[in-house]
């Protein structure tokens, strides 16, 4: 009985250090952040969001069609920045980060042509 008790003191303030010091650490290398992305329809608002969701370490997306800002919640440890720049641009939409001479090519191809309207079916 005296061993088990002495296990016991022992064991479980280890046990409650390892639980305390994973959870911050969890907490430590998730990050957010927002960006500016020049979108203007739903298609690519879904396009953004689901290309980007698949990057490995993106843990959310929100792609706000009004401001036009992105909020990814993302591993810190595998991910910054300039990666997810990288992934919104290659979903064909330039953002505030992207170098001023990039060729960005949307697949909407309705950007700023007359009074058409992306989110209408193709006729």
């Amino acid at each position: 009985m005296k061993s088990l008790k002495t296990f016991l003191v022992v064991i479980l303030p280890i046990l409650f250090l390892l639980s305390i010091n994973k959870s911050a650490i969890s907490q430590v290398a998730e990050s957010e952040l927002k960006i500016k992305v020049e979108f203007h329809c739903n298609g690519g608002k879904s396009k953004i969001e689901k290309d980007v969701s698949q990057v490995d370490g993106v843990k959310s997306i929100v792609a706000d069609l009004e401001s036009k800002i992105v909020t990814i919640k993302y591993d810190s440890a595998k991910l910054d920045k300039e990666k997810l720049v990288d992934a919104i641009e290659k979903t064909g939409h330039k953002t505030e980060f992207s170098k001023k001479d990039a060729v960005i090519k949307s697949d909407c191809g309705s950007h700023g042509v007359g009074d058409k309207k992306c989110d209408e079916p193709k006729q």
